[in-house]
């Protein structure tokens, strides 16, 4: 197992009280104003998965993850741009 990513600054970007419709939009727009080796932390009230697979079509190798469930119902995700894109 990896060692955990330590980013050089986080945001952190609470969904629970965003409209459904419009939390991808939102998380792609702030990950986009991110600078390398920055991160964003998302809480979620739901698993995370579908948003994981966005990124992986959308930005593969342009990104790392790591996710923690803290108790049921919320998760939180810290999305990172590396501080080089992988070929």
């Amino acid at each position: 197992m990896s060692a955990p990513i330590t980013p050089v600054a986080v945001i952190v970007v609470d969904i629970g009280t965003v409209d459904p419709r419009e939390r991808h939009s939102m998380i792609f727009d702030t990950f986009a104003r991110l600078a390398p080796g920055q991160a964003l932390e998302l809480v979620s009230d739901h698993n995370p998965e579908p948003l994981l697979e966005e990124f992986a079509s959308e930005l593969p190798n342009g990104f790392w993850w790591q996710c923690e469930q803290g108790r049921p119902y919320l998760w939180r995700v810290l999305i990172g741009k590396p501080v080089t894109v992988l070929d």
